[in-house]
């Protein structure tokens, strides 16, 4: 946007202050009328005489240079020997009344060059042009969310072994991370549409009824969790016991679902009527036990250390009976006879199980658990060393083969959208287990 400032022209200052209104042609309406005349012209533009004007302008004097003072005689050029006539020099001089110069223009300067049709389109279809980038750019769609590749990263450099033997690796075993953006440009969900490596999702699907800070935090809270998971589940491989499964934590109750407000979200559910609840699974078998519209009684401890039971009238999907509610089999952790942590920042959700289970392993193993071979890995990690599901996989997928990974796990159900996107140069293979993770980096070492 440009600021312009009005004002008079400085090439005709005048005798003194009040020089403008000497002769009255200036005052009142008029002026501005004229002042806005004279600006439009001075671009090419013309303005109809105002409507209130008293008398047409005097007629312009006549051009000083109206009639051409005769040319300067010009001896003939010297043909004695060639016999070419003499060249008359005012005829091929360039004649002024064949290329005039334009009128000035009411504000006393030069006309500047008129532009073609063509110009004026071309200037016309640029403002739009840019019009229409501005808006791009600037319109926001609040309902939605684009998901987008991210990055691996070695997990070595986050195991942080102590008080005991810790074995470095030559090759790597990478989690495999996807960024998202939420509330993009309207150009951003274009190219989310066109670009296969992205994907346009609406915002809800990914927060709930969370804001995107609430959102945050629980992936923070997920990730931690995951990661004491992941050590437990790695030290168990080893020989150690280490938990002890207690119920199933509600990670999110989904809208107008029948749990809503009946169960909340970190509620570790214990039981369900008579019958007593210590992994996710349990509560899921438990649930689609019962007749679709039949009420269930849940006995649910609470994060601040109060139990509570709640009677739900479970609804019906495609025939089974349904709570509505994401749960993780939540366990207690004796304590770890190896000191083993894991320090990630800016990365959250519990996506990595898999990839940290096999990094701590390959850390407290002599022997190089992956060879010379590059392994990625992602899917969740559950207390009996089970690989569950996640999102994002076709992102991921993107991200391993710009890193060129030698071998990427995914879970099982998941391994033909892996598939569809990764380049044969990577090997995908689906696992259910730790024991088939492990069985697979073993039958692709070299």
């Amino acid at each position: 946007m440009t600021d312009t400032t009005g004002g008079l022209p400085e090439d005709d200052p005048g005798d003194g202050p009040d020089d403008r209104l000497d002769d009255g042609s200036d005052d009142g309406p008029d002026l501005g009328w004229r002042a806005l005349a004279g600006s439009l012209d001075d671009l090419g533009f013309a303005l109809p005489p105002a409507a209130d004007t008293a008398a047409p302008a005097a007629p312009a004097p006549a051009a000083e240079t109206a009639a051409p003072a005769p040319a300067a005689e010009t001896p003939a050029a010297d043909t004695a020997d060639t016999g070419a006539p003499a060249i008359d020099t005012a005829t091929t001089a360039a004649d002024p009344a064949e290329h005039p110069d334009p009128a000035p223009t009411r504000s006393g300067h030069p006309r500047p060059r008129q532009y073609s049709r063509g110009s004026n389109a071309f200037i016309g279809s640029m403002l739009v042009l840019a019009l229409l980038i501005f808006t791009g750019f600037t319109v926001t769609l609040n309902d939605k969310a684009i998901i987008a590749p991210g990055h691996t990263a070695d997990i070595e450099e986050f195991v942080d072994v102590r008080d005991h033997p810790a074995y470095a690796s030559d090759a790597t075993i990478s989690l495999v991370s996807v960024r998202t953006s939420f509330a993009p440009s309207l150009f951003e969900v274009i190219g989310g549409w066109l670009d296969g490596a992205l994907e346009v999702v609406d915002i809800e699907d990914i927060l709930g009824e969370r804001t995107v800070a609430e959102n945050r935090d629980a992936g923070r809270l997920q990730m931690d969790q995951s990661t004491q998971v992941a050590v437990a589940v790695a030290l168990e491989h080893l020989g150690h016991e280490i938990m002890t499964p207690i119920g199933a934590r509600i990670e999110r109750v989904m809208p107008d679902a029948p749990a809503d407000d009946a169960l909340r979200e970190g509620d570790i559910v214990q039981a369900v009527g008579d019958t007593a609840i210590t992994t996710a699974q349990q509560l899921s078998d438990t649930v689609k036990a019962h007749e679709p519209g039949a009420t269930a009684t849940f006995t649910a401890l609470a994060p601040d250390g109060q139990t509570r039971t709640v009677t739900v009238t479970l609804a019906d999907r495609d025939g089974v009976a349904l709570l509505g509610v994401i749960v993780t089999t939540h366990v207690e952790f004796a304590e770890p006879p190896i000191d083993v942590r894991l320090h990630i920042e800016n990365i959250g959700g519990p996506s990595a199980g898999l990839a940290f289970t096999l990094s701590v392993i390959d850390a407290l193993t002599p022997e190089p658990l992956t060879g010379n071979l590059d392994v990625a890995a992602t899917g969740t990690i559950h207390h009996d060393g089970s690989v569950g599901p996640i999102g994002g996989v076709p992102q991921k997928s993107h991200a391993v083969v710009r890193a060129g990974t030698d071998l990427f796990l995914v879970p099982a159900a998941q391994v033909e959208e892996a598939v569809a996107v990764a380049e044969p140069s990577v090997a995908v293979v689906g696992v259910e287990t730790l024991e088939e993770a492990l069985a697979a980096i073993e039958a692709h070492r070299r």
